[in-house]
C-alpha cells in the first residue's frame, strides 16, 4: 500500500484526467491535448521558433514538431522562415486560432479551478510553486541521468 502515498501515483492520476478532460473539451477543433500547450504559449506571445518552445517546455524538437504541423494542418498557425537561419521557423497564430482563443483560455482557466477546487488562493500559489519545483527536480534527474549514461558509452 505504500505505492498510495508516492508522488507519482497522484500526478499520474491528474494527468490521466486531464487528458481525458482537455481531449473531450477540444475534441470538435480537431486539437489534441498535446497541442494545446503550444497554443497557450503562443497566445501569450504569438511569433515564437519551435526550438524556443521546446526548450521553454522541456520536449524533444520532434514532438514540437509534430505538434506544430498538426496545428498548420488544423489551420491554427503559420510557419515563417525565420530571416537568418533557414533552418528555423518561427510559429504565428492565423485568425481561426485568435477566434478561439478565449475558449481556449476559459476552458484551461476552468481546468485549473477545478484542481484547485476548495484551495485557498494561498494554496493554489503553493500548489503551482511546488508542481513546478517537482518538474524541474525531474528534468534535472532525468537529463543528468542521460548524461551520465552517454558519458559511459562514449568511454
Amino acid at each position: 500500500m505504500k505505492h498510495a502515498h508516492t508522488a507519482g501515483r497522484w500526478l499520474s492520476t491528474v494527468h490521466r484526467y486531464s487528458y481525458i478532460f482537455l481531449s473531450k473539451t477540444f475534441a470538435e477543433y480537431g486539437i489534441g491535448q498535446g497541442q494545446i500547450k503550444f497554443l497557450m504559449m503562443l497566445f501569450e506571445q504569438d511569433g515564437l521558433t519551435q526550438e524556443y518552445m521546446a526548450n521553454e517546455l522541456n520536449i524533444d524538437k520532434a514532438t514540437v514538431a509534430r505538434a506544430v504541423r498538426k496545428l498548420e494542418t488544423e489551420g491554427y498557425v503559420k510557419r515563417q522562415p525565420h530571416e537568418s537561419d533557414r533552418r528555423s521557423n518561427y510559429i504565428y497564430l492565423t485568425e481561426k486560432a485568435k477566434d478561439i482563443e478565449s475558449f481556449v483560455k476559459k476552458e484551461m482557466t476552468y481546468w485549473t479551478e477545478t484542481l484547485t477546487a476548495g484551495f485557498t488562493d494561498e494554496e493554489q500559489k503553493q500548489a503551482i510553486e511546488l508542481l513546478k519545483r517537482m518538474a524541474g527536480n525531474a528534468v534535472r534527474e532525468v537529463e543528468g541521468r542521460e548524461e551520465v549514461t552517454r558519458d559511459e558509452a562514449a568511454e
